[in-house]
Order: structure tokens, then sequence, then C-alpha cells
């Protein structure tokens, strides 16, 4: 057994190992956890690197966009001021970089290229959008490049921000994008351009060919109203048939160039729509009987008497396909058929279809009947006169009155044409009203006909002679200034082309005359029967229209409407 004194010294040395473990182990715990420290140290620092990385090269696509983007894009802040921009916009602008730019306002930005009344209608619009009222578009010509050449610019402001610019202390701003629309604009007007350049080449040919065409069916009504024999009738009835055909060619080119215009209105009125059967039935009947073709009119007794449509369409619909059966049909007959009928959805339609024994047509050829321009089997119909457009037309005036026109047919055997027409309900008319087409006669009458053209004079003059008026001739605007302001005439006819002074600037001197002169009805006799030639008339002062050629029913129609009722004497 150890002494007293070496037994302390065991125990010391006991407690010193003990310490030395407890110490060593300590020791092996803070050697760990440098470790793990720099460890993450380490993957800090990599992370960093990897994040700088990705930084650098989210910025250098930023750049790249910003410099290769086509278009103009500009970004402001809350404060409206710039805080970034493509390349494209600095190019077009001449600015050297982008520090030049930054921190400008819209109206700093704009002040070069917009007066101050357009940059206020922008800042207006981006208030719109900044304050969550959706994204607006902007259209303006603008010349950044200040060379004096305009670029037309659809620009587009959408409110940016959100969570993620929150985030990072950034507020709502305004995203401007700049759409270069300049060649769409110019092709645009260039297209327009030639439609004008088309129109206004249709109005001239329209003169110059109705004008003529005025004399002859003139002159024709004239001579059919004299004492004639058999013979001299038959040429002045073929004369009248070849003209009449002539015009119809001439209406279905003026009316197609109106519809490919998206020019031609339909006007709605209330009309006989019984009468206007009546009508053709009777004009119709002599032109089947002359081709030994049967024509049966079978009209439902459901077909309301008034209607409320536009009634020289429609007649013009009609006629056209009761024409086409009678070119087409060489022996047999036509059945017109008229009926009222309801749809699925309980509206009604107008419906008439005119079913005849003629040619027909191939099942591959119905495609291409309603196109323009396009006549079937032309070396079989050769002997048919027509553009090929009045299909065309009748299909498209139906679609504009909400209605539809189609075809069945057996080649060989006969067609049926069906025409349905919404139809729209009118007040019965009253049967007992002042007639508008009946025979009368107006002696006392003072009427003054305006025309640069000898020909148109004469013609009118004795078309209204028919109706006992013996009326005054002025060759041109300065006559009729000074016989205008010499008597009062009941009605004024008033040519529109005419040299020196045409015929819009002779009523305007008319009117400034005197009480009388400002009101005395004044019609335009014009051969521009296209692009809304009517309202032109209108807003000139003029009291309506008289279209040539002059036929003796419209004449009639509107001697009725503008002279006084104390003048015209029924017979």
């Amino acid at each position: 057994m150890p002494a007293p004194e070496e037994q302390s010294v065991l125990d010391e040395l006991k407690k010193l190992k003990l310490e030395n473990s407890k110490l060593a182990r300590e020791v092996r715990i803070t050697k760990d956890y440098f470790e793990k420290v720099n460890r993450t140290l380490e993957a800090k620092e990599t992370l960093g690197r990897v994040l700088t990385a990705e930084n650098l090269r989210q910025k250098a696509y930023t750049d790249m966009l910003l410099e290769s983007c086509p278009n103009i894009i500009l970004l402001f802040d809350n404060d409206s001021r710039l805080v970034l921009c493509t390349k494209k916009f600095l190019d077009l602008t001449g600015t050297p970089n982008f520090d030049y730019l930054k921190n400008h306002t819209y109206r700093e930005i704009f002040s070069a290229y917009l007066d101050d009344e357009n940059i206020s209608a922008i800042e207006e619009e981006a208030r719109r959008v900044k304050a969550g009222q959706g994204r607006t578009l902007i259209n303006k010509w603008m010349d950044f490049g200040g060379a004096g050449e305009s670029r037309y610019y659809v620009i587009e402001l959408t409110g940016i921000g959100g969570s993620k610019g929150h985030d990072v202390g950034i507020n709502a701003g305004i995203m401007a994008v700049f759409l270069d629309l300049t060649d769409f604009m110019r092709e645009k007007e260039r297209a327009e351009a030639a439609s004008n350049a088309k129109s206004d080449f249709l109005a001239v040919m329209s003169h110059e060919i109705r004008t003529p065409m005025n004399a002859i069916l003139g002159l024709n009504e004239i001579l059919a109203r004299t004492e004639l024999n058999p013979i001299q009738s038959k040429h002045l009835a073929d004369i009248k048939k070849s003209a009449q055909s002539l015009l119809t060619i001439i209406n279905d080119i003026l009316d197609f160039s109106k519809i490919e215009a998206g020019k031609l209105e339909i006007i709605s009125s209330n009309y006989n729509l019984r009468s206007l059967l009546d009508n053709l039935h009777s004009m119709f009947s002599i032109l089947y009987k002359a081709k030994n073709l049967g024509l049966h009119f079978n009209i439902n007794d459901n077909i309301p008497a008034s209607v409320s449509g536009d009634e020289n369409r429609t007649r013009q619909i009609l006629t056209n396909l009761l024409s086409n059966a009678l070119k087409y049909t060489q022996q047999g007959q036509v059945d017109f058929s008229a009926w009222l009928e309801k749809t699925e959805d309980g509206s009604e339609l107008i419906r008439f279809d005119i079913k005849d024994t003629g040619i027909g047509i191939r099942q591959e050829d119905t495609e291409k009947l309603f196109k323009p321009f396009e006549q079937l089997d032309t070396r079989k119909n050769r002997n048919v006169v027509g553009t090929g457009l009045g299909l065309a037309i009748c299909y498209r005036l139906c679609q504009l009155m909400g209605g539809d026109l189609w075809l069945a047919s057996e080649y060989g055997k006969g067609s049926c044409f069906s025409v349905a027409i919404p139809y729209v309900f009118a007040e019965e008319q009253d049967e007992d009203a002042a007639p508008e087409h009946g025979e009368f006669s107006a002696p006392s009458a003072k009427i003054l006909v305006v025309d640069d053209i000898d020909i148109n004079l004469e013609v009118c003059g004795a078309m209204l002679e028919a109706f006992g008026i013996k009326a005054d001739l002025a060759s041109g605007g300065r006559k009729a200034i000074e016989l205008a302001a010499a008597n009062h005439y009941d009605i004024i006819f008033m040519d529109h082309m005419m040299p020196e002074l045409d015929g819009i600037e002779t009523t305007k001197h008319i009117r400034t005359f005197n009480d009388y002169c400002a009101s005395v009805p004044i019609i335009a006799l014009t051969a521009n029967v296209i692009n809304g030639a009517e309202q032109m008339f209108m807003e000139n002062q003029f009291n309506g229209l008289l279209a040539k050629p002059i036929e003796f029913a419209s004449l009639n129609q509107c001697l009725r409407q503008w002279l006084p009722k104390e003048k015209i004497i029924e017979e």
C-alpha cells in the first residue's frame, strides 16, 4: 500500500489525466466546428461566385435584349422617370448613351416630338394605367430622327410592378412599347388612294356614259309617244331594249363597285309588297309571253301588303332572278312563289322561290355561281348578254338585308333560286292617298332646267312638255343664276358637272339671292350615282336627286313630290 504522499500524487495524476481527456475532447469538438465553419464559408463563397456569374449572365442577356430588340421600349418608374430603354430608341433619337436620358420624365423625353396637348394625353393615359384601369393603346405619327420623316407608332402602355418589384423597393411603373406600323399605314393609304381613284374613275365614267344614255332613252320615250308605223315602232323598241341592256350592265358595275367599297347602303322605308309583286307579274308576263314561256305567280295569302325594307333593292333582286330565268329557259315555264314562313327561333321571313325548266347548273359549278364576273357554260350561252355580276350583287344585297340567297338545281332539267329576307312589320298604307305614278299635267308650273349639253336640255324639256310644262332652259351656271334671280320657279333641275360653274357652285349662288331662292326645291340632275352621291348633294343645299338617264316614272314622282299641289291636274 502506497504511502499517503504517494497516494496523493497518484490522485493528482489521475485528475490531470481526466482533465487532459476532457480538454482533448473539447479540442476535437472545436476543431470539428471550425471545419464546419470553413466548409460553410467555402460553400457561401462558391455560391457567391455562382450568383455573381449568374447575375452577370442575366445582365448580359438583358443588355443584349435592349441592344437587339427591334422595337422601342421605354420603362418608367412610379415618378414617371425613365429607368430603362432599348438601344433602338437611342439610335433613332441620336442619343450617345442611356445616361443622357436616365431619370427624364415623359414630358422631357417627348417634348421634342409632340406638342403639349399630345404629351398631356399620354400623361393622362399613363395615370389611368398606373391606377389599375388596364392597358391602353395610343396611335401617333412621330419623327424621332428629326429628319422630317414621321413614322406611325402604336404605343402600348402597360402597368408594371407587383410583389417582385415591392420586394426590392420598386413601386408601380409604366412600360411603353412602340410598334412601328408605318409600312402598314402607307400600304393602307395606297390602297385607299387606289380605291378613291377607282371610285373617281367610275364616277367620271358613270357621267360620261350615262349622259349620252340620257339622250338615247329620253328621245326614245319622246318618240314612243308620237304616231309611228309598225316598222318604226319595232325599231324604236329594239333601240330601247339595247339601251336598257347597256344601262343594266353599267348599273351592275357601279353597284358592284359600291358593294366592294362597302358604300352601298340599304335604305328602309314602308312600301307595298303586294303592289311590287303585281308590277313584276305585269312586266314579266309580256316578256315571257313573247318567248312562248309560261309564267305562274303563286302569292300566298299570308304575304302582307305593307312591309318595311328597301323596296328598290328587293325589286332589283327579284327582277334579276326573273330575268335570268327568262334568259336561260328555252321552253316550259317559270313558277314564282312568295310566302311568309316562321323560323325555328320564332322570327318570320319573306320567302321567294323562282323555279324554271331551263338548262340547269352542274353541281361543280354552283360554288362559283355567286362570284363576280363568272358566267357558266359560256359557249352554250354565248348569245346571253351580261357581266356575270348580277347574281353576285343579288347575293350580297340579300346579305346586307340580313337575308340569304341559295340554289337547288339539276343540270339539264332546271333550277330553283330561293330568297329569304327578314320580315319587318309596317302599318297598312292609306289606299286613298294621292297616286304616285298616275297621269297628270301641270301647265301653270314654272320650272328651270340647267345643263351644259344641249341635247340633254332638249330631252328634259320635251319630257316636261308631256306634263304640259313649258320649262325655261339654261345652258350653264351663269345663265341659271340670271334666270333664277329674275323668276320665281317651282322647281330647278340642276345638272352637276358643268364647266365654269358646276351645279354645286351655281346652287350656292342661287340660295343667297332672297328668301324664295333660299327655299326653292333644287333637284340635282346627275349621272354620278355612286359613293353616297345623294348625301353629298343634300349637304350642298340640294333637295333631291334625279339620276340620268331620266325616266318618266322617276320624273313623275319627283314632280308630284315637289310641285305645289294646287298646280297638279289629275287626268
